[in-house]
């Protein structure tokens, strides 16, 4: 007999089975009997102005319709370029695809393009890296993406690097080089037979702002902390991609979870003793400092800290920070600090705090194994429904980078000043904060 999760999984098949031939039988009628489809080499019309296309996109034609399954657009706000700790500018932002023809599809290439469909290309990544950076909405982690099923959207983390911030461009453009598949029921065999088995699309414009990444001083002090689930491939953090507040929003694109090591040990270990106390942990009870002037906006203190290395599995979306504090620190910037330790804060909401000061101590509440400080800069005061921006240390000494287990010295280490620490950055922090 199957197992009770077989018979799940069998029924969601099931489901989804129906839902998308119903979700696809208005195309199915529309399309039946059309000769009207383009075919993949329908001729290109160069671009003109903008109000002169009729509404039809940059890199498609005026002359003749063309189906494209692909709806590729950019999610979020324009783009901040951030200096990271490689010397390098990151453009950081998401794009998202959806599938609305009546084949799965997979994405085997992506183009960055400068400017419009005909710019040149300053970035490219393939069907693995594709693969290892795109997150499929609503698919909850209960299955690897390899492709994306009809009707469903997958959402591409991307990262352009740059050597300078003169060469990043004004506006981003994207061609997505894309297979189609088999139809996931036979009632669309005949409508898929119309799409060609491959596509090349253009979308996903993007403009890159002007503005520049939010200056901040350190929020601990001291040597030996390392930047993890950082800036900027597909991390816990990248791939927080919520439903909040009326729209999908990259909740924790820049946010950076800072432990604490011991960079004498080989391997490197977070924690000295048996490691089952949270006291053991050398991040825990730091005091935590204000990054800049500001006024507290919100304090939750009363959140229990969870055990280590358990991954609490009841926490609410209120809960998930644990014990945090969001200041306002002016410019509509506010700095988030989550995983206190239950009573700790020494702040009260309406308070004003100076650059440096202590606001609460590190501990290991909400949705997190082991101390550890999240940080992350957000354009509203609530901890993840506003725009997620980019942030720099004024100072700090890079050190190396953490690599598995070990802490690689270097490249280049030393002091450093205006940078985004990348993920695996070791990093020290002025003794004073």
């Amino acid at each position: 007999m199957p197992s009770t999760a077989t018979r799940v999984r069998a029924e969601r098949a099931r489901n989804r089975g129906v839902g998308v031939a119903a979700a696809l039988l208005g195309l199915v009628l529309l399309l039946s009997g059309c000769s009207w489809l383009a075919p993949a080499t329908a001729p290109a019309v160069s671009s003109t102005a903008a109000d002169s296309r009729g509404g039809v996109p940059d890199g498609y034609p005026v002359t003749v319709d063309v189906v494209a399954p692909l709806v590729i657009t950019a999610l979020g706000t324009d783009p901040i370029p951030v200096t990271g700790t490689d010397g390098k500018i990151h453009v950081v932002y998401e794009i998202e695809i959806l599938n609305a023809g009546p084949r799965a599809v997979t994405i085997t290439s992506v183009d960055t393009l400068a400017g419009g469909a005909d710019g040149a290309v300053v970035a490219t990544i393939d069907q693995g890296q594709a693969r290892s950076r795109a997150v499929l909405i609503a698919d909850f982690g209960l299955s690897s993406f390899t492709d994306i099923p009809v009707g469903r959207t997958a959402v591409l983390l991307l990262d352009d690097v740059f050597a300078t911030r003169s060469d990043v461009p004004p506006q981003l453009t994207h061609r997505i080089t894309a297979s189609l598949g088999a139809p996931p029921v036979p009632q669309l065999d005949s409508l898929a037979a119309r799409f060609p088995d491959t596509v090349s699309q253009i979308g996903g414009v993007v403009q890159t702002s002007d503005q520049k990444p939010v200056v901040i001083g350190p929020p601990v002090a001291g040597p030996d902390w390392v930047a993890t689930n950082g800036c900027c491939g597909l991390s816990s953090h990248r791939g927080v991609l919520m439903p909040l507040a009326g729209r999908l929003n990259a909740a924790e694109r820049f946010a950076i979870d800072f432990l604490r090591v011991d960079v004498s040990s080989n391997p490197v270990v977070t924690f000295h003793g048996a490691g089952t106390q949270n006291s053991d942990y050398l991040a825990y009870d730091a005091p935590l400092l204000a990054v800049a002037d500001g006024t507290v906006v919100s304090v939750v203190s009363d959140v229990p800290e969870g055990v280590p290395q358990q991954v609490p599995n009841d926490l609410t979306l209120e809960h998930l920070g644990g014990n945090y504090i969001i200041l306002d620190i002016g410019g509509g910037n506010f700095a988030y600090y989550a995983h206190l330790i239950p009573g700790s804060a020494s702040v009260r909401v309406g308070d004003t705090v100076v650059r440096g000061q202590t606001i609460g101590h590190l501990g290991d509440s909400g949705n997190s194994t082991e101390a550890h400080l999240h940080l992350h800069i957000g354009r509203a005061g609530v901890p993840l429904s506003s725009d997620n921006v980019p942030f720099v240390f004024d100072a700090f000494t890079f050190v190396g980078s953490l690599t598995g287990d070990i802490v690689s010295a270097g490249p280049d280490a030393g002091t450093r000043r205006d940078q985004l620490p990348l993920d695996g950055s070791v990093i020290d922090f002025p003794a004073g904060g």
